[in-house]
């Protein structure tokens, strides 16, 4: 049963993903997307993957707008893998993170041509070869006046930070005349690095790097 969560949360995820997350939140809301989904136009491929990775489900978005190949994806998490399967992909999820598809990848993967669908910016590398295909980007934005207006109001901001660029930028629009009591959140040790390493205090790692495991730690920092 969902439970009521006093403070007010700022969510910071691209449009799509913030509306998604909020409406599984029992909570006063603020979305102010940090960065926004741009669909780029790659080259075509000169030879046909023999199977695609995908870290992301703009990923597989990205990739679809402009090639008709469909085959064999390993995805990152089932979320991924669903887009892809709904694409036309015969999807394998690796049910995790980076590290996990990696496992995947080597246990899978060996000596095919694998082609990654992803955005300009990464925050990790994978193990196996692969050709890098940049289908999409994610632009930054600057704070909404709502968020500005919260940010410099009294009281408790939860604030979940889902990747560690998203900690970077977020980190990057503070000023220092902030008067909320900032209640950090990320989803990853990797975010939390980058977070620490601009000046944020994290007050919570999430147990995995993954919605659900953000939504209870959101749940668990309320008032």
């Amino acid at each position: 049963m969902t439970q009521t969560i006093p403070a007010t949360v700022l969510l910071t995820r691209p449009k799509a993903a913030g509306e998604r997350f909020a409406a599984d939140l029992a909570a006063p809301v603020i979305l102010s997307p940090l960065m926004e989904t741009v669909f780029l136009n790659p080259e075509p491929l000169d030879t046909p993957p023999e199977a695609m990775v995908f870290t992301s489900e703009n990923g597989v978005r990205g990739f679809v707008r402009g090639s008709a190949w469909r085959g064999l994806a390993f995805c990152v998490g089932e979320r991924t893998a669903q887009e892809a399967r709904d694409a036309g992909f015969e999807a394998e999820s690796a049910d995790g993170d980076l590290h996990d598809l990696n496992a995947l990848l080597s246990d899978r993967a060996e000596g095919l041509r694998l082609v990654h669908s992803r955005g300009r910016h990464v925050a990790g590398d994978l193990i196996m070869p692969s050709i890098p295909l940049i289908t999409y980007e994610q632009r930054p934005l600057p704070l909404s006046d709502d968020a500005r207006k919260a940010l410099g109001a009294e009281g408790k901001l939860i604030v979940p930070l889902f990747s560690p660029r998203s900690a970077a930028l977020f980190a990057k629009q503070l000023n220092g005349t902030e008067k909320a009591a900032l209640d950090v959140i990320v989803i990853s040790q990797a975010a939390a690095d980058v977070a620490v390493g601009a000046g944020l205090q994290v007050a919570c790692v999430a147990d995995a790097p993954d919605g659900v495991a953000m939504l209870h730690a959101i749940e668990a920092r309320r008032s």
